[in-house]
């Protein structure tokens, strides 16, 4: 998989100093009803190509290139070199 597949299959996608994220947010309720946001996290290390992409992709964001985490009730982390 790339790196744009990657950008491409999740809702959001940000950048910190060491990492590009990647999150896929779900909702999931549970057996009382309550409602929880979910994030599914692919951290991918930050490299030359892997940076080149996301300021390709996310460019349209100007000044706010790093973009935001969306907050969630809780997460799942995937890290991958």
């Amino acid at each position: 998989m790339t790196t744009v597949d990657y950008f491409m299959e999740a809702d959001n996608v940000y950048r910190t100093k060491d990492y590009i994220v990647c999150q896929k947010v779900s909702l999931c309720r549970s057996g009382k009803g309550n409602t929880l946001i979910m994030s599914d996290d692919i951290y991918l290390l930050r490299t030359r190509k892997r940076d080149t992409d996301y300021e390709l992709v996310y460019k349209v964001r100007g000044k706010n290139i790093n973009g935001k985490r969306m907050r969630s009730a809780s997460y799942i982390r995937k890290y991958i070199d």
